[in-house]
């Protein structure tokens, strides 16, 4: 779209040009004519195609020099080359036309200097012209560019606003709800044990959903785990002990709270397991494996397909995590997801390169 824009300047550029070498040249021929020389079209090219090479050369090299002062032997130079080509022209008798008159040496040098001055001086005011049609268009580019800065300034300042309204609403927002669980705790635990321990779990799942991470947007490993407890804890209750997953951790010789992890990564493929999978077989639960080995971090789900009523996802949980993934650890990482025919399997590797903590 650029290239063919700049194509149509360029050519209504040339067009231009065009028309005005033709306006000059019928203005000049016409009064030739009028004075009654017969002149040839041989004649007329030949001096105009010289008169229009001397045009550009000094609007386009010439001036385009970044030592003026070139200048003052140039256009002595270029009057001289224009002089002497006019001259061995005529030596060539290229300009011999009927009724042609005759003039001294003298008058012949005043006359082609002349002429040569008067296309080195339309040639100045050309060239005086773009420039100035260059730096208006820089200008205005420049004053498009200062706008649309000032644009994307305001659309940045608008979002900053808004993000720091969320983040009041955030600060706002979790102290009314957990006063409001804390309420329902009270209130159900007399009636209902099971009730009273499913809004703890609720609660402490939702606290650590809307809790900050540190300065590189990481938790606590431990954390991380121990939010998936309250899960599978909350989802047994809330299923009366008919779904089952097991939770399995190898992690005796690392200090859980100095490891570090994503917050609600793992959650997030524990989440897919309650969705799609079959946990209400007691002889095959549901299995959720960490381990940390040879500076790797390991995690492992599997879980039986559902055989009957499957439900409807596209998995976008396994997406958004792929991408946090790839966007936080980079090459250090790697996802394995096998949806077999009667079972699921993820496994995920997380290379802690620079950390020794886990390097045994």
């Amino acid at each position: 779209m650029i290239f063919a824009t700049d194509f149509l300047r360029k050519r209504k550029v040339v067009l231009w040009h065009i028309v005005g070498w033709f306006i000059l040249i019928a203005y000049e021929v016409s009064f030739v004519i009028a004075f009654g020389a017969k002149v040839t079209p041989f004649v007329v090219v030949f001096a105009y195609i010289l008169a229009i090479a001397l045009f550009y050369f000094h609007a386009h090299w010439a001036l385009t020099r970044k030592n003026r002062q070139w200048l003052l032997l140039l256009i002595p130079l270029e009057v001289l080359i224009y002089y002497e080509t006019i001259m061995f022209l005529d030596y060539l008798k290229l300009f011999d036309y009927e009724n042609r008159p005759s003039f001294s040496e003298k008058s012949l040098i005043i006359k082609h200097s002349y002429r040569a001055l008067f296309f080195i001086m339309l040639s100045t005011v050309y060239w005086i012209f773009i420039n100035a049609l260059q730096k208006h268009r820089q200008v205005a580019k420049l004053e498009q560019e200062r706008a649309e800065n000032e644009q994307k300034q305001a659309e940045l300042k608008m979002k900053l606003i808004k993000s720091q309204n969320a983040k009041l609403r955030t600060q706002i927002e979790p102290h009314f709800i957990f006063n409001t669980m804390n309420f329902i705790y009270d209130a159900v635990e007399g009636v209902s044990e099971k009730a009273g321990e499913a809004v703890l779990l609720l609660s402490e799942i939702m606290r650590y959903t809307l809790q900050k991470t540190d300065d590189d947007h990481e938790v606590p490993l431990q954390m991380e785990l121990e939010n998936i407890r309250n899960l599978i804890r909350i989802n047994h209750i809330r299923t009366n002990g008919k779904l089952n997953i097991t939770l399995e951790i190898n992690l005796v010789d690392y200090d859980l709270n100095e490891l570090k992890i994503l917050p609600l990564l793992f959650t997030t493929f524990v989440e897919n397991m309650y969705k799609h999978g079959d946990l209400t077989d007691h002889q095959a639960p549901g299995i959720v494996y960490v381990i940390a080995e040879h500076g790797e971090l390991v995690f492992k789900t599997w879980n039986k397909k559902r055989t009957h009523m499957p439900v409807q996802g596209t998995f976008v949980g396994i997406s958004n995590a792929r991408e946090r993934l790839q966007s936080f650890y980079n090459d250090r990482f790697s996802l394995s997801i096998e949806n077999r025919v009667h079972d699921f399997l993820i496994e995920l590797n997380i290379r802690y390169a620079h950390d020794t903590l886990l390097c045994s």
